[in-house]
């Protein structure tokens, strides 16, 4: 497996996986955040074929510090279960880090998302903050709201 900062049609790519993938964006929200000056993204290809993605992008950045906000993170469901998740988060966090700079990652989470939650916590990220009612229905319970958990992690250029 390795990383791509850029597949060919990679918009296209995630509009097709949308559903796997667990986007709830539209084709315009998708485009918007793949073309912005400041996004850095990256796919998890098998054999080529992307399998994974992460997108992101950069809240501030100067000559010593940044401040990089994770989007959306997924692996298609039938690579998940192996690590795929961890493995693509510690991609980012070796190319936050390449920068020099220190850097804070922000993320959030469904509060019903357990393995996610589990992942973030054994990788340092740290909940400083909760948005209740943030999300729509989910699937289980589609007149429910879910609670969002918002992370944080601190990179030391030095580490």
């Amino acid at each position: 497996m390795k990383f791509s900062a850029n597949i060919e049609n990679s918009q296209s790519w995630i509009i097709e996986n949308r559903d796997y993938l667990e986007i709830n964006w539209n084709d315009q929200a998708i485009s918007e955040h793949l073309q912005k000056e400041n996004s850095f993204n990256f796919y998890l290809l098998d054999d080529d074929h992307p399998i994974g993605v992460l997108i992101g992008h950069f809240l501030y950045q100067d000559q010593n510090v940044s401040e990089f906000e994770i989007l959306h993170i997924a692996v298609l469901p039938e690579f998940r279960n192996q690590g795929l998740g961890r493995m693509i988060l510690e991609e980012l966090e070796k190319q936050l880090k390449s920068t020099g700079k220190s850097v804070k990652i922000f993320l959030e989470a469904s509060a019903i998302n357990k393995f996610a939650i589990k992942l973030y916590e054994k990788l340092g990220y740290k909940a400083y903050n909760e948005r209740k009612n943030y999300y729509g229905s989910n699937p289980i319970n589609p007149s429910s709201l879910q609670d969002a958990i918002l992370f944080a992690k601190n990179l030391n250029a030095r580490t």
